[in-house]
Protein backbone atom coordinates (compact mmCIF):
# COMPACT_ATOMS: atom_id res chain seq x y z
CA UNK A 1 0.00 0.00 0.00
CA UNK A 2 2.79 2.40 0.91
CA UNK A 3 4.57 1.58 -2.36
CA UNK A 4 1.44 2.37 -4.36
CA UNK A 5 1.05 5.70 -2.57
CA UNK A 6 4.71 6.61 -3.19
CA UNK A 7 4.41 5.56 -6.86
CA UNK A 8 1.29 7.68 -7.32
CA UNK A 9 3.04 10.67 -5.72
CA UNK A 10 6.09 10.32 -7.96
CA UNK A 11 3.83 10.22 -11.00
CA UNK A 12 1.56 13.06 -9.84
CA UNK A 13 4.25 15.49 -8.63
CA UNK A 14 5.60 16.35 -12.11
CA UNK A 15 2.08 17.01 -13.39
CA UNK A 16 1.33 19.20 -10.40
CA UNK A 17 4.64 21.03 -10.71
CA UNK A 18 4.18 21.54 -14.45
CA UNK A 19 0.76 23.08 -13.94
CA UNK A 20 2.34 25.73 -11.68
CA UNK A 21 4.77 27.03 -14.32
CA UNK A 22 4.00 30.58 -15.38
CA UNK A 23 5.43 31.96 -18.59
CA UNK A 24 5.08 35.52 -19.77
CA UNK A 25 6.13 37.72 -22.65
CA UNK A 26 7.11 41.35 -22.84
CA UNK A 27 7.39 43.73 -25.81
CA UNK A 28 10.59 45.41 -24.70
CA UNK A 29 10.83 47.76 -27.68
CA UNK A 30 7.29 49.09 -27.24
CA UNK A 31 7.88 49.47 -23.50
CA UNK A 32 11.19 51.24 -24.14
CA UNK A 33 9.56 53.70 -26.55
CA UNK A 34 6.75 54.41 -24.07
CA UNK A 35 9.10 55.64 -21.35
CA UNK A 36 8.91 59.40 -20.76
CA UNK A 37 12.72 59.70 -20.78
CA UNK A 38 12.78 58.77 -24.47
CA UNK A 39 11.60 62.25 -25.51
CA UNK A 40 14.48 63.83 -23.62
CA UNK A 41 16.99 61.40 -25.17
CA UNK A 42 15.63 62.10 -28.65
CA UNK A 43 15.88 65.85 -28.08
CA UNK A 44 19.47 65.53 -26.87
CA UNK A 45 20.40 63.33 -29.83
CA UNK A 46 18.75 65.75 -32.27
CA UNK A 47 20.67 68.67 -30.80
CA UNK A 48 23.98 66.80 -31.05
CA UNK A 49 23.15 65.57 -34.54
CA UNK A 50 22.34 69.11 -35.66
CA UNK A 51 25.66 70.37 -34.26
CA UNK A 52 27.58 67.74 -36.20
CA UNK A 53 25.56 68.38 -39.36
CA UNK A 54 26.35 72.10 -39.09
CA UNK A 55 30.06 71.34 -38.75
CA UNK A 56 29.95 69.01 -41.76
CA UNK A 57 28.10 71.68 -43.75
CA UNK A 58 30.74 74.25 -42.77
CA UNK A 59 33.51 71.90 -43.91
CA UNK A 60 31.69 71.18 -47.20
CA UNK A 61 31.22 74.90 -47.82
CA UNK A 62 34.93 75.52 -47.23
CA UNK A 63 35.84 72.64 -49.56
CA UNK A 64 33.46 73.86 -52.29
CA UNK A 65 34.78 77.42 -51.97
CA UNK A 66 38.39 76.25 -52.34
CA UNK A 67 37.45 73.92 -55.20
CA UNK A 68 35.80 76.83 -57.05
CA UNK A 69 38.90 78.98 -56.43
CA UNK A 70 41.07 76.19 -57.81
CA UNK A 71 38.90 75.70 -60.89
CA UNK A 72 38.86 79.42 -61.62
CA UNK A 73 42.56 80.04 -61.01
CA UNK A 74 44.26 76.86 -62.17
CA UNK A 75 45.05 78.14 -65.68
CA UNK A 76 46.85 81.22 -64.33
CA UNK A 77 48.90 79.38 -61.66
CA UNK A 78 52.18 77.64 -62.05
CA UNK A 79 52.54 73.93 -61.22
CA UNK A 80 53.74 74.50 -57.63
CA UNK A 81 50.63 76.51 -56.71
CA UNK A 82 48.36 73.98 -58.46
CA UNK A 83 50.01 71.10 -56.60
CA UNK A 84 49.68 72.95 -53.28
CA UNK A 85 45.97 73.68 -53.90
CA UNK A 86 45.24 70.07 -54.93
CA UNK A 87 46.95 68.81 -51.76
CA UNK A 88 44.91 71.29 -49.75
CA UNK A 89 41.67 70.01 -51.34
CA UNK A 90 42.68 66.39 -50.70
CA UNK A 91 43.49 67.22 -47.08
CA UNK A 92 40.09 68.88 -46.64
CA UNK A 93 38.37 65.88 -48.22
CA UNK A 94 40.18 63.50 -45.84
CA UNK A 95 39.31 65.72 -42.86
CA UNK A 96 35.64 65.69 -43.86
CA UNK A 97 35.58 61.90 -44.18
CA UNK A 98 37.33 61.45 -40.83
CA UNK A 99 35.06 63.93 -39.12
CA UNK A 100 31.96 62.25 -40.54
CA UNK A 101 33.07 58.84 -39.23
CA UNK A 102 34.04 60.26 -35.85
CA UNK A 103 30.73 62.11 -35.56
CA UNK A 104 28.79 58.92 -36.30
CA UNK A 105 30.74 57.00 -33.67
CA UNK A 106 30.30 59.79 -31.15
CA UNK A 107 26.54 59.91 -31.73
CA UNK A 108 26.23 56.13 -31.38
CA UNK A 109 28.23 56.17 -28.14
CA UNK A 110 26.15 59.02 -26.74
CA UNK A 111 22.90 57.25 -27.63
CA UNK A 112 24.13 54.07 -25.95
CA UNK A 113 25.22 56.07 -22.90
CA UNK A 114 21.78 57.69 -22.60
CA UNK A 115 19.80 54.50 -23.26
CA UNK A 116 21.74 52.11 -21.01
CA UNK A 117 20.14 53.33 -17.75
CA UNK A 118 16.68 52.87 -19.31
CA UNK A 119 17.49 49.33 -20.41
CA UNK A 120 18.76 48.55 -16.92
CA UNK A 121 15.61 50.07 -15.43
CA UNK A 122 13.42 47.88 -17.67
CA UNK A 123 15.42 44.76 -16.83
CA UNK A 124 15.10 45.44 -13.10
CA UNK A 125 11.36 46.08 -13.37
CA UNK A 126 10.91 42.95 -15.47
CA UNK A 127 12.85 40.89 -12.95
CA UNK A 128 10.83 42.34 -10.07
CA UNK A 129 7.54 41.59 -11.87
CA UNK A 130 8.73 38.07 -12.61
CA UNK A 131 9.60 37.41 -8.99
CA UNK A 132 6.51 39.12 -7.55
CA UNK A 133 4.14 37.28 -9.89
CA UNK A 134 5.83 33.89 -9.87
CA UNK A 135 6.92 33.75 -13.52
CA UNK A 136 9.42 31.05 -14.39
CA UNK A 137 10.34 32.74 -17.68
CA UNK A 138 9.57 36.02 -19.39
CA UNK A 139 10.30 36.06 -23.12
CA UNK A 140 10.76 38.92 -25.58
CA UNK A 141 7.40 39.07 -27.40
CA UNK A 142 8.86 39.99 -30.79
CA UNK A 143 11.02 36.85 -30.99
CA UNK A 144 8.33 34.29 -30.17
CA UNK A 145 7.56 31.80 -32.88
CA UNK A 146 4.19 30.91 -31.41
CA UNK A 147 2.01 32.51 -28.78
CA UNK A 148 -1.34 31.09 -27.74
CA UNK A 149 -4.34 33.25 -26.94
CA UNK A 150 -3.87 32.29 -23.30
CA UNK A 151 -0.31 33.65 -23.17
CA UNK A 152 0.35 36.18 -20.45
CA UNK A 153 1.57 39.59 -21.60
CA UNK A 154 3.54 41.09 -18.72
CA UNK A 155 4.06 44.43 -20.49
CA UNK A 156 1.26 46.12 -18.49
CA UNK A 157 2.72 44.80 -15.23
CA UNK A 158 6.20 46.10 -16.07
CA UNK A 159 4.76 49.44 -17.21
CA UNK A 160 2.94 49.71 -13.91
CA UNK A 161 6.14 48.87 -12.05
CA UNK A 162 7.93 51.64 -13.97
CA UNK A 163 5.07 54.10 -13.46
CA UNK A 164 4.38 54.35 -17.21
CA UNK A 165 0.84 54.72 -18.49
Amino acid sequence: MLRKLVSVLFIAIPFFAFSQIKLGHLDVQALFMSLPEIAEIEATMKKLGDQHENEIKRMEDEYNRKLTEYQQGQQAWDDVIKKNRIEELQTLQTKMQNYYQTAQQTLQQKQEELQTPLREKIMKAMKDVGIENGFLYIFEANTLLFKSDDAIDVTPLVKKKLGVK
